[in-house]
């Protein structure tokens, strides 16, 4: 599965917030691992990740 990974400085936007997650140890580090090896931020591929799960599911309530 392709996934676009939208780049953003959300963090210096007005209204933008944290959102924290617990993982294993040796997932993050692999993610981050995977994420590097691509040369793009962990930070912008999770953001890629949620607003394409939150258009998702939005298409399915909607369509």
């Amino acid at each position: 599965m392709a996934v676009h990974v939208p780049v953003s400085n959300d963090r210096h936007r007005a209204g933008s917030v944290q959102m924290k997650v617990w993982l294993s140890a040796d997932l993050k580090n692999n993610f981050a691992s995977v994420c590097a090896t691509q040369g793009v931020s962990a930070s912008a591929v999770l953001r890629g990740l949620v607003a394409a799960y939150v258009a998702r599911s939005s298409s399915r309530q909607h369509g």
